[in-house]
């Protein structure tokens, strides 16, 4: 979009360039040089419908990828959407989007975020990285165990006791010696020149949970805008925190915590075609920095001249191939991951705040595992 703007400007200063034109062509024309200045004025002429022509192609063409951008993915009814920077249109966003926090009963069992949520679009920032990592560990796997699996894997295992007997005293005596060599410290080895090897292979162990950080900086040009960055940092610290509660048995008592709201988070823009996305995720950390570093400065009012924001979310899904498939432009979608209780219970959330009863509810999330309901492609990225 910003290379559009330029083109305007410059389709703008060509116009103004035309119109200096007729201004020097008037004088040529005091001079009787009209029949060469004539036909220059009516090339002039043509140019100049020609620019007004393209400048309103260019136009109409950011007003439509606007709509393509606001019109993709609405907020669900009665979300609130927050945005940043609110006195520039962007071609790319990143939305964080709550899923809706359990509604509990009994006393002082109210919260927010509970009955509805909000969306937040703001500038992707700049260091931006995604990671995907498989954990492995070093295992022994020596001579002993090699045998057990070389007798397990031996064709006709069983045809005769004898057989297996012969197979486990040839392994008996090499575990002898081996064992034989370290009683003596592995004199015997040191003598023959010779080491044991550990014989170790690499072991899968799993797959940690993605976390990721998000740093912006707001700098309000208007009152609107300072009030949207406030409602933007209270939303992401109230959507992080847990609510307490108790149950009607424990009176007063707030002796449990309720799940804070999980996020779905988003690419919009072109950008969203082209970067691998986020599985659902929770916020772990908000820390703002009122002045960004600077010394104290406010406008009329109080509200600082710059404010930082650094988040910090951690994905409530694994990133096994089949979620990964759920979050890659080049994904196969048909390919759906291990279902996630956390996951599961928020998608329930929503919908049974929204009205819905048990069958329904039933119906929906076993037909809709992955992401925010609310959206049409699933969310989750």
């Amino acid at each position: 979009m910003a290379s559009i703007d330029k083109l305007i400007s410059k389709i703008n200063k060509a116009k103004s360039a035309i119109n200096s034109f007729k201004g020097i062509a008037s004088k040529f024309s005091s001079k009787n040089f009209t029949s060469a200045l004539d036909k220059l004025g009516e090339q002039a002429e043509e140019a100049k419908r020609s620019l007004e022509k393209r400048r309103t192609t260019l136009e109409q063409s950011v007003a439509n990828n606007k709509c393509k951008l606001y019109g993709k993915f609405p907020p669900p009814e009665g979300y609130e959407e927050l945005r940043y920077p609110l006195e520039e249109d962007l071609d790319n966003y990143i939305t964080f989007q709550t899923r809706l926090r359990r509604k509990r009963e009994g006393q002082n069992a109210a919260n927010v975020f509970g009955d509805t949520g909000v969306e937040i679009m703001l500038y992707i920032p700049d260091g931006l990285s995604s990671t995907a990592n498989v954990n492995y560990t070093s295992k022994d796997v020596g001579l002993f165990a090699r045998g057990i699996q070389d007798i397990r894997e031996e064709e006709g295992i069983g045809a005769t006791f004898n057989e297996m007997g012969d197979q486990i005293v040839a392994l008996a005596k090499k575990s002898a010696a081996a064992f034989g060599n370290k009683l003596t410290a592995n004199v015997g080895n040191i003598n023959d020149g010779k080491a044991s090897n550990p014989m170790q292979e690499q072991m899968l162990e799993g797959i940690g949970f993605r976390s990721f950080s998000f740093d912006y900086e707001f700098w309000p040009k208007s009152v609107d805008e300072a009030n949207e960055i406030n409602k933007i940092i209270y939303s992401f610290r109230t959507a992080m925190l847990p609510d307490t509660f108790g149950s009607e048995e424990d009176g007063d008592a707030e002796n449990y915590f309720n799940f804070p709201n999980v996020f779905d988070v988003e690419f919009e823009g072109p950008v969203r075609d082209v970067l691998d996305g986020f599985l659902p995720m929770v916020c772990t950390k908000c820390d703002v920095d009122h002045f960004n570093g600077q010394k104290f400065a406010t406008f009329t009012g109080g509200q600082p001249v710059s404010t930082k924001m650094s988040l910090e979310f951690v994905e409530i899904k694994i990133l096994s191939q089949e979620n990964y498939q759920q979050i890659s432009p080049l994904g196969d979608k048909s390919i759906t991951g291990m279902p996630s209780l956390r996951d599961d219970a928020t998608n329930t959330n929503n919908l049974r705040n929204s009205g819905m009863d048990l069958t329904q509810i039933s119906t929906a999330t076993g037909r809709n595992r992955k992401g925010n309901p609310n959206r049409e492609d699933g969310g989750g990225g």
